[in-house]
């Protein structure tokens, strides 16, 4: 089982205003530039940085599982 990140929020801090605001996984994936609610400057996400992240918290959030199911069936975590 994998753990989707799509419906939950990340916050952005804008570059140019210092605003921090936050937005849904879902909608950055897929559009990737957004305006600041406070300057209305657009602001780029990188997605291959965005994709490697959520990736990386995947992994983390599988092995997690993985231990503790082994540790409710009784088994040991090694």
């Amino acid at each position: 089982m994998s753990l989707s990140l799509d419906s939950e929020k990340i916050t952005i801090a804008c570059p140019h205003c210092s605003v921090k605001f936050d937005e849904m996984i879902s909608r950055l994936k897929y559009e990737p530039k957004l305006s600041c609610p406070r300057c209305q400057k657009y602001i780029g996400v990188n997605l291959l940085e965005l994709h490697a992240a959520l990736e990386s918290v995947r992994k983390s959030s599988d092995e997690l599982l993985r231990k503790l199911v082994s540790r409710s069936d009784g088994k040991s975590m090694s």
